[in-house]
């Protein structure tokens, strides 16, 4: 998602609004009808009518605004629009609602009505309780601290030692979240910008930064929300060292945990990213009975849930919806049968597409266009293809080596010879470039180099050989990486068999499902 610049901030926002929240808005902002607020209402009525942001014809629909005036209006009306979208989710987020009760406790402290405060806090605690909310449960103890502070006459040692008691217990566990939550970050962070381990040498820099930040934990002593970014953590280290079998383990751990107390009702955001994962890893491992149960409770969560989640939420199911369709497909290699439903979600994905990280565009994409290439539709792989390779942002450059030798594979199927010595010495070029040449794309690429010169009647004993080489350096995590992004020898072997790539892999996925 590419940074907005600060003149448009105002535009994207009111953009990113349901029709809903603008009805409200218009509702919030006609509370007084003064001069400023007609104003700022006609500037909104503009912005929100316009495709893209264009100061100059702005400027002319308000032609008594000045230069000045207008970044005022523009302040102005930003504020107002954030103060309607609180209240308007002020009942379906959690956090916002808990920020207000702070701001009356405090309120109702500095009248002096500490019997009234304590009675909120009381009520703000057990919210915290039912949602784990760790850091706004610390704020509570503390607030609870300053008002008992102020009833000297009726405060008992046993009280004051139990607000200590579990004060030293919350900042404990606050801490081991901190800690637990960095490391999962710094793991994903490391995957986004390098993708998965490429090498002994990055193997272990990875371990070593794993386990000397890894706090010592009893996990049958953890809270919620410990065991939920410690999953996350483990989650993410399995990932980058390829121990799939371990990602379905945390994975589940995770989603469990939300089941078990209920929360996935509550903190749904996280739930469906704990979910997410799970499929994503019971894909990796070919396991097709697990998948499938998890399949069925994320089409569950979107038809139960989908209609009252938050915008970004809404955002998360189109983008976990979307992948976990084209894995469901290259799964059960119905490729044909699922046209429509790809087509569908494709469109979903272009409408939240503005909203979607960069890192699952070019996942999605990526995607799609191995979903288009292996159902033989390869005008629809080529759109996909060429949004990865006309992106010059560094993310994920693992992904986009292998959409470059995706659109040879192309070039090669359909004929198109043209520039297909300039597209494979680029591509070699850009994948020696972002260090992700490994001992399989190498072998493949001298091989595809070669083509040209192979007798038609020798091409089935050029691919045979390919087939063996590739088999004899694919001996390792590192190597088989290639692999994972896209079925290379079901490809060769369909050149063998003369046969379609999608036969290939329907018969392959028979004999490997579990």
């Amino acid at each position: 998602m590419s940074k907005t610049p600060n003149e448009q901030l105002l535009f994207e926002l009111i953009q990113s609004m349901t029709k809903s929240e603008k009805r409200s808005f218009k509702l919030y902002a006609k509370r007084s009808g003064g001069s400023t607020e007609t104003k700022y209402i006609k500037l909104f009525d503009v912005m929100e009518r316009m495709e893209l942001y264009n100061e100059e014809l702005i400027l002319k629909k308000l032609p008594d605004t000045s230069k000045t005036q207008f970044a005022n209006l523009k302040s102005h009306l930003y504020s107002q629009i954030l103060g309607s979208l609180r209240l308007s989710n002020l009942k379906d987020d959690i956090d916002i609602e808990l920020r207000e009760q702070l701001d009356f406790i405090r309120v109702l402290y500095k009248k002096g009505l500490y019997q009234q405060s304590l009675r909120l806090l009381n009520r703000a605690k057990n919210i915290t309780g039912d949602y784990r909310k760790d850091l706004f449960h610390l704020a509570l103890l503390d607030y609870e601290k300053q008002i008992r502070s102020q009833q000297v006459f009726d405060l008992e040692e046993e009280q004051a030692y139990d607000i200590d008691v579990q004060t030293d217990k919350a900042m404990k566990r606050f801490m081991n979240v901190q800690k637990f939550f960095t490391l999962a970050t710094r793991l994903k962070a490391r995957f986004v910008q390098h993708g998965m381990v490429k090498s002994e040498r990055e193997m272990n820099n990875l371990k070593a930064l794993f386990y000397t930040n890894l706090p010592d934990f009893k996990e049958e002593e953890l809270a919620f929300n410990e065991k939920f970014y410690l999953y996350r953590a483990y989650y993410w280290f399995s990932y980058l060292t390829y121990d799939f079998d371990d990602c379905v383990h945390y994975a589940e751990k995770w989603v469990n945990i939300f089941h078990e107390t209920g929360l996935d009702k509550k903190r749904r955001a996280a739930y469906l990213k704990g979910l997410n994962r799970l499929l994503q890893s019971a894909f990796r491992v070919n396991n097709l009975t697990k998948y499938d149960e998890y399949y069925q409770a994320l089409s569950n969560f979107e038809e139960k849930e989908g209609a009252t989640l938050a915008s970004n939420t809404q955002v998360l199911l189109v983008k976990y919806k979307a992948i976990q369709t084209f894995n469901h497909v290259f799964m059960t290699t119905q490729f044909t049968e699922n046209l429509e439903k790809v087509q569908e979600v494709m469109k979903k994905v272009e409408a939240n597409k503005k909203f979607i990280d960069k890192h699952n565009l070019v996942v999605i994409y990526y995607k799609a266009s191995v979903f288009y290439f292996a159902s033989e539709r390869h005008n629809d792989a080529r759109f996909y293809l060429n949004k990865l390779l006309n992106d010059s942002d560094r993310l994920r450059s693992d992904l986009k080596g292998y959409a470059r030798i995706l659109s040879i594979l192309i070039d090669y199927d359909t004929g198109e010879e043209q520039y297909f010595e300039q597209k494979l010495k680029a591509a070699y070029d850009f994948i020696v470039y972002e260090e992700n040449l490994g001992r399989v794309q190498q072998v493949f690429l001298d091989f595809l180099g070669k083509i040209g010169s192979i007798y038609p009647q020798d091409l089935k004993k050029g691919f045979m050989s390919l087939k063996a080489e590739i088999e004899k350096v694919n001996d390792g995590d590192f190597s088989r990486k290639t692999l994972l992004y896209f079925d290379l020898m079901s490809w060769i072997d369909s050149k063998i068999e003369g046969r379609s790539f999608a036969e290939m892999v329907r018969e392959k996925a028979r004999v490997q499902m579990r």
